[in-house]
């Protein structure tokens, strides 16, 4: 009897053994402690992937990087221009000078040796003294202060493709208005990580950005100074 109730005791103690053996196995913690993450995938781009592949793989709302777009000579990229340029200028200007002049007279010529075409100096006794004295205050003071802004958006082409990628774009565009011509000509570099998916950059994103507007016609005409009115500011200059 005793001898029966020793084997049951052993094997109750083996069997609650493999059961916590068998639970600390199966607990979660222990299996995320043992589970190893893949590693990131390379794109072709050089970026890595922030979706691991089994998670792309499984998941119904993961969703993937888009692929980079790529670029080639001759390809069209709409550019944003909204440049905002602002002038505030002034300027104080003082300036005094002061020149003083003395001396004195030691002989006069004798009248009579002048009627005669003779000159002659004779003393005085009372020397006469020169004065001269010259003073100069000029104070001026000016401002000047513009805003010029500019919105608009153009189609440029790219002309050169860098050898780190990057694109040297170039735009131009020409309006004729009831004999009024304007003529807007774009140019700079930009990367290609910045074009957005519809396929526009802003003006902001442009390195070495030159933007030249050109207008000629009437107005352009109407607008400027006359010849007489230029001599005049010329020489009235003051």
């Amino acid at each position: 009897m005793k001898l029966m109730l020793c084997v049951t005791t052993c094997l109750m103690m083996l069997l609650g053994h493999s059961t916590l053996a068998h639970a600390q196995s199966s607990s979660l913690y222990a299996q995320k402690s043992k589970t190893q993450m893949p590693a990131p995938v390379k794109g072709p781009d050089g970026r890595y992937d922030r979706l691991s592949p089994k998670l792309s793989e499984v998941s119904y709302s993961a969703v993937p990087l888009p692929e980079p777009r790529g670029y080639a000579l001759h390809d069209l990229v709409t550019i944003i221009i909204r440049e905002s340029i602002e002038n505030d200028i002034s300027s104080t200007t003082d300036t005094k000078k002061s020149v003083s002049v003395d001396g004195e007279v030691t002989s006069f010529p004798s009248i009579t040796s002048m009627l005669e075409l003779r000159p002659r100096t004779s003393p005085t006794t009372n020397n006469p003294t020169v004065g001269l004295s010259m003073d100069t205050d000029f104070t001026g003071e000016g401002s000047h202060k513009r805003t010029d802004s500019f919105t608009t958006r153009l189609t440029a082409r790219i002309i050169d493709i860098k050898p780190n990628g990057t694109l040297v774009l170039e735009a131009r565009k020409r309006i004729l208005d009831d004999k009024e011509d304007v003529t807007l000509v774009l140019t700079g570099t930009c990367r290609k990580e910045d074009i957005t998916l519809d396929n526009t950059i802003l003006s902001t994103q442009i390195y070495d950005l030159f933007l030249r507007k050109q207008t000629a016609g009437e107005m352009k005409k109407a607008s400027e100074k006359g010849v007489l009115t230029k001599l005049l500011d010329t020489i009235f200059n003051f």
